[in-house]
């Protein structure tokens, strides 16, 4: 058992492969909004807090897939019970700038998430996890949803992809949506948000990483 909150957050943070200022971007993004600061995360992980906010701690275990009763008080598993003794494989979660995990410098990995038995025997050996980070996807898909990518798959109109916008290098998930049978080398991403655009692409500016085989979500708090 960890022996103080300041150890079990800043563990928890490396897990998952966060910098403090990503941390409380997360958290910042969360439910009411409410904006804490990269400085807020050092004092907690310097034990110069001696109080949290209950909304901050609760946000900050969504992020980082542990238990509000681990992180708090040090008590119990430090995990969900769903990612706990049900999985047959782990595959690595990436971040935005990761998703390209053909690439060799991310090959070691920091934070992973589990696979059970029947999703093991469908997913391909370069499959990974992603976390969703902004709302262009709801309200199917929400910010910090997980979804599970498949670099194998090939998709097929009305599935969600994971793409790589090549004059940007920005990644969008998105509805892949054949624009023509006749222009087979063009397709268009569908966003399920009406506030954001939709948008064509080809293979020339584009790349698919990969199409989706599972979502995970948490309850809406």
């Amino acid at each position: 058992m960890m022996s103080n909150f300041a150890k079990r957050i800043k563990k928890a943070r490396l897990e998952a492969g966060l910098s403090q200022e990503a941390l409380a971007k997360g958290i910042s993004q969360l439910f009411d909004k409410k904006k804490i600061s990269r400085t807020a995360i050092t004092q907690w992980e310097s034990n110069k807090t001696h109080s949290i906010e209950g909304g901050n701690l609760l946000k900050a275990t969504k992020i980082l897939n542990v238990t509000p009763d681990w992180l708090q008080f040090g008590y119990g598993n430090m995990r969900p019970m769903e990612l706990i003794d049900v999985t047959t494989r782990r595959i690595p979660l990436l971040h935005y700038q990761e998703a390209d995990y053909s690439e060799e410098k991310y090959k070691e990995i920091l934070s992973e998430v589990g696979l059970d038995e029947t999703l093991t025997q469908i997913a391909g050996p370069d499959a990974f996890a992603f976390r969703i980070s902004d709302n262009s996807m709801e309200p199917l898909f929400t910010s910090l949803d997980l979804v599970i990518i498949d670099p194998a798959i090939k998709p097929r109109p009305g599935e969600y992809i994971l793409a790589k916008l090549i004059p940007t290098g920005a990644i969008v998930f998105r509805k892949y949506k054949s624009t023509s049978p006749f222009l087979t080398h063009q397709f268009e991403l569908i966003s399920l948000n009406e506030d954001w655009g939709n948008i064509i692409l080809t293979e020339k500016n584009s790349e698919i990483i990969g199409t989706l085989i599972e979502h995970r979500c948490k309850r809406r708090l």
